[in-house]
């Protein structure tokens, strides 16, 4: 399965929304299954922007089966903050994403830091 950035966002925006801290097993996000969303919310968790209580295998402990999500970490409300803002969003996506078949996430993360220091000032 394809890492799927707009899901991603989708994703950290429904855990910012959400007004406690309860679990939400599969977030309903329209136009997404329910194994695309599980599948992201593990590469969430395992990139460290959601905190997430994991099921294992039986068979193999070190196996993440799925994750049961809680809330973002700060390292998730960081980058939902940069990528939050739609016009930097679609900037991002033509000029990064569909523009490279070969983006890496750190490319993408250097990217977001550059085109906001020059929003703000700092470039």
């Amino acid at each position: 399965m394809k890492r799927d950035l707009e899901l991603v966002r989708k994703l950290l925006i429904f855990f910012e929304d959400k007004p406690d801290g309860a679990h939400v097993e599969v977030p309903p996000i329209e136009g997404y299954s329910e194994l695309q969303i599980k599948y992201h919310l593990v590469l969430m968790h395992e990139a460290a922007f959601l905190r997430c209580e994991r099921i294992l295998s039986s068979t193999d402990p070190q196996r993440v089966i799925y994750v049961i999500p809680f809330e973002l970490t700060w390292q998730g409300h960081e980058f939902l903050q940069s990528v939050k803002d739609d016009t930097l969003w679609r900037k991002l996506n033509d000029r990064v994403v569909k523009a490279s078949a070969s983006w890496t996430f750190g490319i993408l993360t250097e990217w977001l830091k550059h085109e906001i220091k020059q929003r703000i000032g700092l470039e």
